[in-house]
């Protein structure tokens, strides 16, 4: 017996000593570890307990799939670089190559103070502190001693990849040293949409800080429109502003005048054959007094109608109408309403193909086209809004420096669920865009800098993107917001396929909802305008089950399922009474909860009214169709 208790204890003490090298040995040649992205990594980020052994992704075909990782060394390291194999299909010869993985390290802004008007618990971090924002450019950095350094990784997929696993390896490497991580990506069986569905506009200054030796107009100015359009449109945004004195006035008051729309013309070109779909043209009006005077009023500036014309003129020419937008006079207050909904008739009589948008501070403004509240006026004001929607105008909504408290926002030192969640709120309230003021208006000579994104203004709000040598640098929040609008194009996509559905069958399908099971998942992650989760798995796990499901429908054996009411939904005690409507293959068997359903009619179609015993709030639903099986569950809520 003795002896069988040394003999563990030996065993015990190899083992300890096995540990201790290794993890000695991985502080020697450096820690590497999986992140998500969702995280922003602190410099004293530690891997933790929990830190797996490869760096696993999920995307769609033809998405831009976004991952972290993250390096840590025992000592300073000078001229460390990132690399990645190829990423290989376990199953085929496929190859994703390494030419479509961009890698970046990630930079970070050292701040002194924090957000005003954030609640402690949903900052990242208290000032003093470096956060992790922009990109660097340079491939090659150095790491200094027990800070962690994440490098964010980027998959572009092609639209021909094969569904499926892939594997790569991804390595840091310095002049002594090299420590690999695997990464696997699950390849889900659909494409990402081409097509943009919602709208979205980060207001740019143009070229602004970090471009001031380009003179307008120039070959070089151009060019620059062109790279800076392709970089927000593999972001996603859709949009971008300008000014209407891009239509020049010509002429005196003698002998008359004339409106030159040459550099509108290239302007337009060149942003829409980047993939740009609409152009902002600021500004119609202007304000008579202060924005909160109650005697202020909107009146039209100098020549805009003539300029609005020869707008419309344009539009008719190139067949761009409905491609232009113009803001009347941004932010109006609710005393500027009548004056405001006057002027919205002068631009519609005058050019009707241009619709009108504005970033609002009051209820209702006429004809408005385009309604944008900002987020926490959406809140306080949504049923009025709900009646502009029936109205027939678009509703979208902005954010600035507000809302602050514990709204969704995209503050430096906020998570980065805060920015991603925007768009989930997009799908939940059916709202069609989003707009913010801030891509790049630096408030000094100094962008990468707390002064340079913050200047008088909450972390982060005058920029999301960052002055690079040849353009645009990105950021970790302008790949997040990229990330919650592929969210919303999951959610989009399986609305989608249900409708499909719903068109093929016809009559016997009049019932189903396409919107109402996406719901239910996107109720998973957000609940109301400030309502939202906080643990990003639970988001990243929500994105997983809306692809399972997009999957699921493109394959067979076909199963919807359509409960009365929804999942997720408070049953109180009465009995509990649920009504399950569904789609099966014809001829298929489906069961409910282990009971065969009888009344499968011809086409598929299912009919049944559930009692859910007070211990079972789950209704799970089998089809089994020519040697194949699918299941689905709906859970619900009990209450006395």
């Amino acid at each position: 017996m003795k002896i069988k208790r040394l003999y563990i204890r030996l065993c015990w003490v190899l083992i300890l000593f096995l540990w201790s090298f290794q993890w000695a040995l991985a502080e020697e040649t450096g820690i590497f570890w999986a992140g998500d992205s969702l995280t922003k990594v602190l410099r004293s980020t530690k891997p933790g307990n929990q830190v797996g052994d490869s760096l696993l992704l999920t995307g769609a075909r033809h998405e831009i799939v976004s991952g972290q990782a993250v390096f840590r060394s025992s000592k300073d390291l000078t001229n460390v670089t990132a690399s990645i194999t190829d990423l290989r299909h376990r199953h085929s010869r496929a190859v994703i190559p390494r030419r479509k993985v961009k890698l970046q390290w990630l930079r970070y802004i050292d701040v002194d103070r924090n957000s005003h008007g954030i609640p402690t618990d949903e900052l990242i971090a208290r000032a003093p502190t470096s956060i992790p924002d922009p990109f660097w450019e340079q491939t090659t950095i150095q790491v200094k001693t027990d800070q962690s350094q994440p490098v964010w990784i980027e998959i572009h997929v092609p639209a021909d990849a094969p569904a499926g696993e892939y594997d790569a390896i991804l390595k840091v490497i310095s002049p002594d040293r090299s420590v690999e991580l695997p990464v696997v990506l699950h390849l889900w069986d659909f494409n990402l949409p081409a097509e943009r569905h919602l709208s979205i506009i980060n207001w740019w200054s143009f070229p602004g800080k970090g471009f001031k030796h380009v003179k307008s107009y120039s070959n070089e100015y151009w060019d620059l429109l062109g790279k800076f359009s392709a970089f927000l449109v593999a972001h996603r945004q859709t949009d971008v502003n300008a000014g209407l004195g891009l239509i020049r006035r010509n002429g005196n008051d003698k002998d008359g005048f004339s409106y030159d729309t040459r550099l509108l013309e290239r302007y337009a070109e060149i942003v829409f054959d980047a993939g740009i779909k609409q152009i902002h043209l600021h500004a119609v009006g202007s304000k008579t007094a202060h924005i909160t005077d109650p005697t202020s009023r909107i009146k039209p500036n100098p020549y805009v109608f003539e300029r609005l014309a020869a707008l419309e003129k344009l539009s008719h020419q190139r067949n761009w109408r409905n491609r232009f937008l113009v803001a009347l006079s941004d932010e109006p207050f609710v005393h500027h309403e009548e004056s405001y909904a006057e002027l919205v008739d002068r631009v519609h009589e005058t050019a009707p193909s241009v619709r009108c948008v504005e970033a609002i501070e009051a209820e209702y403004l006429g004809k408005l086209d385009i309604y944008v509240p900002k987020l926490n006026h959406l809140n306080l004001w949504y049923p009025r809004f709900q009646d502009v929607q029936r109205e027939g105008a678009e509703l979208w909504f902005y954010t600035c420096c507000h809302p602050v408290g514990r709204y969704p926002n995209r503050f430096l030192d906020q998570s980065l669920l805060k920015v991603r969640v925007l768009h989930w709120l997009n799908y939940l309230y059916d709202l069609k865009g989003y707009l913010h003021w801030g891509l790049n208006h630096f408030g000094s000579d100094r962008p990468y800098t707390q002064a340079g994104v913050s200047q008088g203004l909450p972390l982060g709000d005058r920029a999301i993107a960052y002055p690079g040598q040849n353009g645009l640098v990105g950021s970790l929040r302008f790949s997040a917001q990229r990330d919650g609008i592929e969210d919303f194009e999951y959610l989009w996509m399986l609305q989608n396929e249900l409708d499909k559905i719903k068109r093929k069958v016809g009559k016997e399908a009049a019932w189903l909802n396409p919107r109402q099971r996406p719901l239910e998942l996107c109720r998973r992650v957000i609940w109301s305008f400030h309502d939202y989760t906080r643990d990003r798995n639970v988001l990243l796990e929500t994105r997983r089950s809306v692809a399972e499901e997009v999957e699921a429908l493109q394959n067979a054996p076909l199963l919807v399922v359509q409960t009365s009411p929804p999942e997720g939904t408070v049953v109180p005690a009465g009995p509990r009474h649920v009504i399950v409507r569904g789609l099966a293959p014809p001829g298929a068997g489906v069961t409910i909860n282990g009971k065969s359903v009888i009344n499968v009619r011809p086409s598929g179609y299912f009919l049944q009214a559930q009692f859910l015993p007070d211990d079972q709030p789950i209704v799970t639903v089998t089809v089994e169709h020519e040697g194949q099986k699918r299941t689905t569950t709906r859970t619900f809520k009990f209450a006395d």
